[in-house]
């Protein structure tokens, strides 16, 4: 095996890596109501969050509402066992509120149209966890090394990324049982990304020599990107139903930055000498690009005399790989004589893919009296990671591979000209085919940082607090 080779496959083994949650895409819920029935209100014509569930139904509103503080405060902890081996598992508590949403309508001279706004938080995620190794473990020959050597392995991840939108939707009552209606909406994503890897080996020799990996990568980025909603509502009697179709994503732009830095001290290459060197670049000012998927959404409702059932279901479509960023190809190990051939734009990439998803919603209402009505509900929110990108040797920017199911109960209060939402959310998620970060319980002597990488178990559960406020203004006339 060559100096490039071993070279190569030592980077490429730092850069297949974990990554940040945004992988689901019914993660909230939007609006008082809305979101204490898990968004199954696809038929319903009840409030202004029609304007992102279902356009078509704007047509049929007929109040002119504001809402506001529509606020979940949640603990979200997400835990990765063994992460980088045997005992080194990642952990995440965050503790926060995320702005689900704010909106209302815009009175307009012709009856029959209808003009809705609101500002959303699709995606609010932090993660911030650390893990370490220390022991004694055999890596070097015998020969110069005898005995086991001491090994000290840490690894850290911290990543934040958020989804700001602003929909901007107008709906048409065709007759007293059809509306059509459409909605713009504008994303502004934000990623922040930093991995952290250090590796440190004493051999058992007279000068306790060090053999020394270290690894930082950083993945800074913002997005503008536009999709189109067209949406359909039907209703007669007490059963409503609602079709949306959603376009995938137009890119309008953004930049970024992203950087890595790779250092081996005394590395031995085969039976040679040991050597020294460094890979790293850093390129910002880079164009980017992020993807929404096509998807299309139906529901039904139905009114008996004192509650309601919705059920609501949405399929998401794949999206093929490609970049968020693509760097130049420049001079990436030095010195350059180790392998000249070996540039930065291929490990300097941002590689994603996404994988088609099928989500589903139910949920119940019951009215007490005129003031108080009690909700319950329950989703799926299956992840749309693809594993295959991890075989990548860029950085991903993506880690949730685990599908969630989240339960939501709570009351409304309804005075004469507002409403007050106040219920609970909890989230839970697990999977047993996790893919290890990387493993320090089993480094070797040509990947010094890491040994093979396994399959492992990762945890997730949510709890959360939601508070919401409508405000009804004179009916529309």
């Amino acid at each position: 095996m060559s100096i490039k080779q071993i070279l190569f496959g030592l980077i490429f083994s730092l850069c297949i890596q974990l990554a940040a949650q945004d992988t689901h895409y019914w993660t909230h819920d939007f609006g008082n109501r809305t979101a204490l029935l898990s968004g199954a209100i696809l038929g319903e014509t009840s409030d202004n969050t029609m304007v992102y569930y279902n356009p078509g139904a704007l047509g049929f509103l007929t109040e002119n509402s504001i809402s506001v503080n529509a606020t979940a405060y949640n603990t979200e902890n997400i835990k990765i066992y063994n992460a980088a081996g045997q005992k080194a598992t990642l952990k995440s508590n965050q503790l926060g509120s995320v702005p689900l949403f704010a909106g209302g309508m815009i009175n307009l001279k012709n009856s029959k149209w209808k003009l809705g706004y609101g500002f959303m938080t699709p995606i609010d995620f932090n993660f911030k966890g650390i893990a370490r190794v220390d022991g004694d473990f055999d890596i070097i020959d015998n020969t110069e090394s005898p005995g086991d050597e001491e090994l000290v392995g840490e690894t850290s991840l911290t990543t934040k990324a958020s989804d700001i939108l602003f929909a901007l939707g107008a709906g048409r009552i065709i007759n007293d049982h059809l509306s059509f209606g459409f909605t713009n909406l504008f994303y502004v994503r934000s990623s922040n990304y930093q991995r952290n890897y250090s590796s440190y080996v004493f051999l058992n020799d007279a000068n306790n020599t060090l053999v020394a990996s270290k690894l930082t990568q950083h993945v800074q980025y913002y997005n503008i990107r536009y999709a189109l909603k067209l949406g359909l509502t039907y209703k007669k009697d007490k059963l409503n139903l609602g079709l949306t179709l959603t376009t995938p994503s137009l890119n309008i732009g953004g930049n970024g930055t992203v950087a890595s830095d790779i250092v081996a001290t005394n590395v031995k290459i085969n039976s040679g000498d040991r050597i020294s060197g460094i890979a790293t670049d850093r390129q910002s000012e880079l164009k980017t690009t992020y993807k929404s998927p096509f998807s299309i959404a139906g529901g039904i409702n139905y009114d008996f005399t004192r509650s309601s059932l919705g059920i609501a279901a949405q399929y998401f479509a794949g999206i093929d790989e490609y970049t968020i960023m693509n760097p130049v190809a420049d001079t990436y190990v030095r010195p350059d004589n180790l392998a000249p051939n070996i540039t930065s734009d291929t490990f300097l990439s941002t590689p994603v893919s996404a994988t088609s998803v099928f989500n589903v919603a139910i949920g119940y209402e019951y009215e007490l009296n005129s003031k108080y009505s009690i909700l319950a509900s329950m989703r799926n929110n299956m992840s749309s990671f693809d594993p295959s990108v991890k075989e990548n040797k860029g950085i991903v920017t993506h880690l949730s591979s685990w599908n969630i199911v989240h339960f939501v109960s709570g009351v409304i209060i309804n005075r004469e000209n507002s409403s007050l939402s106040l219920g609970l959310l909890y989230a839970l998620a697990s999977t047993q085919n996790y893919h290890q970060n990387g493993n320090l319980s089993n480094p070797d002597e040509i990947n010094i940082l890491e040994g093979a990488t396994n399959i492992t178990d990762a945890k997730y559960n949510s709890l959360g607090f939601l508070l919401g406020y409508t405000y009804h203004f004179k009916k529309f006339r």
